[in-house]
């Protein structure tokens, strides 16, 4: 294991070994090795002697020196002042003064005195965010220049060494050490952006993440931070083959809770805003039936047309807010128009959940709802015990039409004979809007728009025109050959 994570670091851009680095002769340095902008050193040297001839020469060459002789001391240093760290002026712990001291740049660690403890203390520095790309360097014994598996990756320096040679491979290791992805993103000059990326690449080092979508995800992020903490976390969870969604609604109605009910299954995520046996909003994501999101609603309901809505949807959203925010900032919406359109989105979305019979479901108590959701109160309220009845009259209009429930791509045409038999007065005012808006193009999602009808509405009102022969699915003109 700790030869994987060794060779990973060598393959991270550090030097490749020195074999021998003995020469007195000093080898060239930046003018600003010997001034503050030099990085700071975590020196591990577990034998004192050594351990201050070379403090005191990397110090003298302008280095922050962070001497350490034991693996905690090494972690304690690598987290207050390593990669991960906020960095800060400090006070020097071996000389006691008071400096403006430089976030580590570098690893020097001794493995003459004990290899093992060397490599136990290297394997517990790189388990720390940020420091697996730092370059490092091994003072080595002449005997034993290979001290552990991996350690042939890394530069090394052979005891004993002179101070210029020490600061020579502490220079060539630090240039030849690209910088870091999250001090890219810094230089940019967008702070949260950079702590995003330094926190993507802490846990997924090999992440190549495109700068565009770095900054919708950020944009994700920020709309979700302005969601209501869960009061109490999660005091509810349920496996969906053992309990139905209409029970776990029931019981939360009872209750008179207030929060955040998710459902899981297939790979669609439905969250329905619960407020006091009341449901305010319901979202959903990843279903592949019905079209079930909220602009559907508001050119159902003739608020906006198609065009409209499209406009607003593809505008440039930097703090992802949802569409319902946009569309009440914006003007296009009235509070009481935007709480109706919640609403019927909410019942539809409810009777579509109630039919799932595997997944998972959760419950999370708020202390208060998104803003959005509160939209949805006085008049336009949607209470449980309805919606839940709305839902199971649907369940059995489903289980009575089976396979021939219409779906809502299907397209429908009129046997205008039978509708000339049957007369106007034959039929119910809903059944007429319907007849009138089937032209051979239009889908059921089409007719349930022009008509301001749900598409389940639409579909159970086709289904027994359909059986009455009224109306018949179109059909694909049938082709043929030629003789």
């Amino acid at each position: 294991m700790l030869a994987a994570v060794v060779r990973t670091r060598a393959q991270s851009g550090l030097a490749p070994e020195r074999t021998d680095m003995t020469d007195s002769t000093p080898g060239p340095m930046s003018a600003d090795a010997q001034g503050s902008s030099a990085p700071g050193v975590l020196y591990f040297d577990p034998n004192p002697t050594t351990a201050r001839l070379a403090t005191a020469g990397l110090r003298l060459a302008g280095y922050t020196v962070y001497a350490a002789s034991t693996k905690s001391e090494a972690v304690e240093h690598c987290n207050a002042h390593g990669p991960g760290a906020d960095g800060a002026a400090s006070t020097d712990s071996d000389s006691g003064s008071d400096s403006e001291q430089q976030r580590i740049g570098v690893l020097l660690l001794d493995t003459a005195t004990s290899p093992a403890l060397s490599a136990s203390v290297l394997k517990a520095l790189i388990q720390i965010p940020g420091a697996s790309e730092l370059p490092g360097v091994l003072l080595v014994s002449r005997a034993n220049p290979t001290p552990f598996p991996g350690s042939e990756g890394l530069p090394s320096l052979k005891r004993p060494f002179t101070t210029p040679a020490l600061l020579k491979v502490l220079r060539e290791a630090v240039d030849s050490t690209p910088p870091t992805r999250a001090e890219i993103a810094q230089r940019s000059g967008n702070e949260s952006l950079a702590r995003l990326e330094l926190t993507l690449l802490q846990h997924f080092p090999q992440l190549d993440a495109d700068p565009d979508k770095l900054r919708a995800l950020q944009s994700s992020l920020v709309a979700l931070a302005q969601l209501p903490t869960p009061g109490s976390g999660v005091s509810l969870q349920a496996n969906l083959e053992n309990t139905r969604v209409e029970s776990l609604l029931a019981m939360l109605e009872d209750e008179g809770a207030r929060g955040v009910l998710e459902l899981s299954h297939d790979g669609a995520l439905a969250r329905l805003h619960l407020d006091r046996g009341r449901i305010r909003m319901a979202e959903i994501t990843g279903t592949r039936n019905e079209d079930l999101r909220l602009g559907r609603f508001v050119v159902e309901a003739g608020f906006l047309g198609d065009e409209t809505l499209e406009s607003v949807a593809s505008s440039p959203n930097p703090q992802g807010k949802l569409l319902g925010e946009r569309l009440l900032e914006e003007g296009h919406l009235r509070r009481g128009e935007l709480g109706r359109v919640l609403i019927n989105q909410a019942i539809e979305i409810v009777c579509h959940v109630a039919s799932w019979t595997t997944g998972s479901a959760s419950f999370a108590v708020l202390d208060e709802l998104h803003p959005l959701a509160r939209t949805a109160t006085g008049r336009a309220e949607l209470r449980v015990s309805d919606a839940l009845l709305e839902a199971l009259r649907r369940e059995a209009s489903r289980a009575e039409m089976g396979p021939h429930m219409p779906h809502v791509d299907e397209v429908y045409v009129r046997n205008d004979a039978e509708v000339a038999r049957v007369g106007r007065n034959g039929f119910a005012r809903e059944e007429l809007g319907i007849l009138e808006n089937l032209n051979g193009r239009n889908s059921v999602k089409d007719v349930a728009r022009k008509t301001r009808t749900g598409t389940f509405a639409v579909a159970s009102i086709l289904y027994r025109l359909d059986r009455a022969r009224i109306v018949h699915r179109r059909r694909a003109p049938l082709t043929t050959g030629p003789n």
